[in-house]
């Protein structure tokens, strides 16, 4: 690779797909090929291409042959080269469900025999035995842990069409340089004013310098989906910092517009234009402000009506107490607040909480979870599922979310649901190999079947 060479995306094994690489070329982009069936001297020169500055993302696919090498000594230090330059760019990989799965999984979900039709269609008997030979059941768990620790971005599947579908979807989000999707369920608390703030961050984003950033997504009957673009891509610190500073800048118009106008000013804005600009924020957050407060106040009111039986039914000494704990449980009218779950906590350490007859707090949760989240209408497998995601899913709670309301939502494009179903069956399988969660085979049949693809 030369200095002079343009930026890349880079295919690791059977990934390139024709969908896949014409995205690609219809952007006038360039993209490279490397294959895992080879030494491990090739191993270690991916890795140097994945982790190489002109390197803006990365597909790979990884097979049952593949897994067995990681574990070989020889592959070793190249195997874990390979990972570990993955866990820094944006990438996808990509095991079918007879690699990534054990036996016992796959039967939980009801998913189709090894070597029938569905893994077959397209692939001869040599390439089925490549992609789909069995494997031990060590190494199996041995790579799963390495892949699971690095947090990497591992989608399983089972049909040529699902890998192609998710494939040519990674490859076009990553041509546009997309900052992160996110679903608002239409009966979540402050889901009208979601839009209002996330246009604000959008205009402050272009004020400050980050002009290539845009506003994308549609709106089903079930919720909205918003997704953000950025020409600069991502940036250090995550799209986390970016929204941390909005909104100490959305505070600091209303009550010190003076250093609102200082952060501008330290971006180049002019100062004339920067107390203009601080003004108008100021005024759109006082608006946003007081519709949070109203709407929190509404939704408070209306599940103390709601949870006044629950008060009767339990011991009405608690009744004193309960606007208290809503006030614990609802998120506050902010900035931050718009996109926070309900403040439930499996081991809670706040008087307000820890004062109540515990059969009361768990029942009052429920209903405000519930209520807060949007999630009134779904099943009890969504229920159950977004539970586990708020327990476990870590960094990855906001991302999982998402999937399960873009599962449930027919409205979602195909695309993203055939996705989201591949990262739910994982985040499951993870769950199940750690011995983490209830029930989880009956959330493999939910998940497994909620979306048909042909």
């Amino acid at each position: 690779m030369t200095e002079d060479e343009p930026d890349y995306f880079l295919f690791v094994g059977s990934v390139d797909t024709e969908s896949a690489t014409n995205h690609i070329r219809a952007s006038g982009a360039v993209y490279h090929k490397k294959l895992l069936k080879s030494k491990p001297e090739n191993w270690a020169v991916t890795a140097a291409m994945i982790t190489s500055p002109r390197c803006h993302g990365t597909l790979v696919a990884l097979t049952g042959r593949d897994y067995v090498a990681m574990r070989r000594p020889e592959y070793e230090e190249s195997a874990r080269a390979l990972l570990d330059a993955l866990a820094d760019r944006p990438h996808v990989i990509l095991v079918h469900e007879a690699v990534f799965f054990t036996d016992e999984q796959r039967a939980a979900g009801s998913a189709s025999p090894l070597g029938s039709n569905d893994d077959a269609e397209t692939l001869d008997d040599e390439e089925l035995r490549y992609y789909f030979r069995d494997i031990p059941s060590e190494v199996r768990t041995s790579v799963n842990t390495a892949l699971r620790d690095r947090q990497l971005n591992v989608i399983p599947y089972r049909t040529n069409v699902e890998r192609s579908i998710i494939a040519s979807g990674f490859v076009e989000d990553n041509e546009r340089h997309l900052l992160f999707r996110l679903y608002v369920p239409s009966g979540r608390l402050y889901a009208q004013e979601a839009e209002a703030l996330l246009g604000l961050f959008r205009e402050w984003l272009g004020q400050t310098g980050h002009s290539g950033v845009r506003q994308e997504g549609y709106t089903t009957a079930a919720g909205q989906v918003f997704e953000f673009f950025s020409a600069q891509g991502l940036p250090e610190g995550g799209l986390s910092r970016y929204f941390e500073d909005f909104s100490s800048f959305l505070e600091d118009c209303v009550i010190a517009p003076e250093a609102a106008a200082a952060q501008l000013t330290a971006t180049g804005v002019a100062e004339d234009v920067a107390t203009l600009i601080v003004s108008r924020f100021a005024t759109r957050a006082r608006r946003l402000t007081l519709d949070l407060k109203q709407r929190r106040e509404e939704r408070m009111l209306a599940l103390k009506h709601e949870l006044e039986n629950i008060v009767l039914e339990v011991g009405s000494s608690e009744g004193r107490d309960l606007a208290d704990l809503l006030d614990h449980l609802v998120p506050a009218p902010t900035a931050v607040g718009v996109f926070e779950g309900p403040k439930v906590d499996s081991r809670p350490s706040l008087t307000v909480v820890t004062n109540h007859n515990p059969q009361f707090v768990n029942q009052v949760s429920g209903s405000v979870v519930q209520s807060i989240a949007g999630t009134v209408n779904l099943g009890p497998e969504p229920k159950h599922l977004l539970e586990l995601i708020a327990t476990f899913g870590g960094n990855e709670s906001v991302a999982l979310e998402t999937a399960v309301h873009e599962l449930e939502d027919v409205g979602a494009r195909a695309e993203e649901r055939v996705a989201a179903r591949g990262r739910l069956r994982r985040f499951l399988a993870d769950l199940g190999s750690r011995g983490l969660g209830v029930g989880l085979d009956v959330l493999q049949k939910y998940v497994e079947h909620k979306v048909g693809i042909s």
